[in-house]
């Protein structure tokens, strides 16, 4: 079993001495509960003020400390420098405040371009026996970054901390669920909550069948405790096929740009061959 503690957190834009008293806050809160793994959502420290964000002072190790120093393993999303420049990225830290993964979103969306890079690569996490993937935000849009996870990656589980606004809580929750079905993996939508900015709250934790296990359905801040299981897992992969019926044969030649097989004079698919 993986038990997880979901934070669907409030984060006030820009003011990072309170985000972080709140964060400090949570874990110390939350580290009794019996969990193997605190979560926590998209860019949680400095939140969407970028002139704030350049300027907060070392978002990873105070993460780091607070695992250290209440002996919880943390995965959150933070803004954190490299050279000079910045990316908007999810973590992981152990109880010991030991760092075991760092990814970089890969799909930024509209004003982040203006301030963050871009990812480039994949990140999975070995953790309790499990093999966390790690995503952010608008990359839960993306098929093929989950699906590389799952069969190239052999993630068990994949958790997107996101910042979605409102109105989108059905698109937010939807597509986690088919993340999860078309994979059969665990996947974790963890939204903000509304703060001084609104977002649409309503994380969704999804079974490896598509099922909802958990969903926080409310804007609010809020908190979840979740139990996954291994050998759901492989019920999902028994009952849904869809591994076993892949045609990579086919996939390369969509890749290759050959979708239409044969042409006929108007240079339309024939359907034949």
């Amino acid at each position: 079993m993986l038990k997880l503690g979901i934070v669907q957190m409030s984060v006030q834009e820009g003011n990072t001495e309170e985000n972080r008293r709140h964060l400090e806050h949570l874990v110390q809160t939350h580290s009794s509960d019996d969990i193997d793994l605190l979560c926590f959502p998209e860019l949680c420290v400095s939140g969407y003020d970028f002139e704030k964000a350049a300027a907060s002072d070392r978002e990873d190790a105070f993460l780091a400390d607070l695992a250290r120093r209440y002996g919880i393993a943390i995965l959150a999303g933070i803004s954190r420098k490299e050279g000079d420049s910045f990316f908007d990225v999810s973590c992981v830290w152990d109880g010991q405040g030991r760092l075991l993964g760092r990814y970089r979103k890969i799909h930024l969306w509209d004003k982040e371009n203006d301030f963050f890079e871009k990812g480039d690569e994949l990140v999975t996490v070995s953790f309790k026996g499990w093999t966390i993937g790690l995503l952010i935000c608008a990359d839960l849009g993306f098929a093929e970054l989950s699906k590389a996870l799952a069969l190239n990656r052999e993630a068990d589980v994949i958790i997107y901390p996101s910042a979605w606004y409102p109105g989108w809580d059905y698109l937010f929750a939807n597509l986690s669920s088919i993340r999860a079905a078309e994979n059969q993996v665990y996947t974790i939508g963890l939204n903000r909550a509304a703060g001084d900015v609104d977002y649409c709250g309503n994380s969704v934790v999804s079974n490896p069948d598509g099922s909802v296990l958990a969903r926080l359905c409310t804007p609010g801040e809020a908190y979840a405790r979740v139990v996954l299981k291994k050998e759901r897992l492989q019920q999902a992969r028994d009952a849904i096929v869809w591994r076993k019926m892949r045609r990579e044969d086919v996939y390369r030649k969509i890749q290759e740009g050959d979708l239409y097989g044969k042409r006929n004079k108007n240079g339309k698919g024939c359907g034949c061959g």
